[in-house]
This record gives structure tokens, C-alpha cells and sequence, in this order.
């Protein structure tokens, strides 16, 4: 199995396209507005370093389990509607 290595967060494109959608009137929204990039790739980068904890955590015990693809995520805001996101999961389903 080929691991995709996940591309990076672009902060120059982020701020300029988030300041172009302030200025065309878009709200602040981490669902839909301009924060909506950071917000996705902030939870995905924490879900991502907790699965790989977890790895470790594994490992570190004796088990032998690993990375075994994606999965899509609904994340519900508690006023703000829904969005998707990507995470890994682990070999043995226990994460």
C-alpha cells in the first residue's frame, strides 16, 4: 500500500482567499465562511497526531498495528451546521 502524503496547509492562499471573502461579505464561519479551511485542517491535523500516538502507544506494547487508509467524518458545530472531515484509521479498529 502507497501512504499519500497529505498536502501541506497553504497560510498565504488561505489569508488571501479569507480576505477576499471578508471583503465580498462572507461570514466568519468555520463551517462555510472564511475560517472554514483553518477549522478543517486544524481538526485533522489533531486527529491525525492522536492516531499516530496511538500508534506509538502499540508499538511501545508489543501490538502490531497501523495505518489502514481514510475515512470521512460529519462534525456538527454546536450553532453552526456541519462539516466533513478526513481521518485515519488504524489496522486493528481500535482508534
Amino acid at each position: 500500500m502507497v501512504m499519500k502524503e497529505k498536502t501541506p496547509f497553504d497560510f498565504e492562499r488561505f489569508k488571501e482567499e479569507a480576505m477576499q471573502g471578508l471583503y465580498n461579505g462572507k461570514s466568519l464561519s468555520p463551517n462555510d465562511g472564511v475560517l472554514a479551511p483553518l477549522m478543517k485542517h486544524l481538526l485533522e491535523s489533531m486527529m491525525d497526531s492522536e492516531l499516530e500516538s496511538h500508534l506509538q502507544e502499540d508499538k511501545a506494547s508489543g501490538n502490531s498495528n497501523r495505518r489502514n487508509g481514510k475515512t470521512k467524518k460529519t462534525v456538527r458545530g454546536l450553532n453552526t451546521g456541519t462539516f466533513e472531515l478526513e481521518s485515519g484509521r488504524d489496522r486493528s479498529g481500535t482508534f
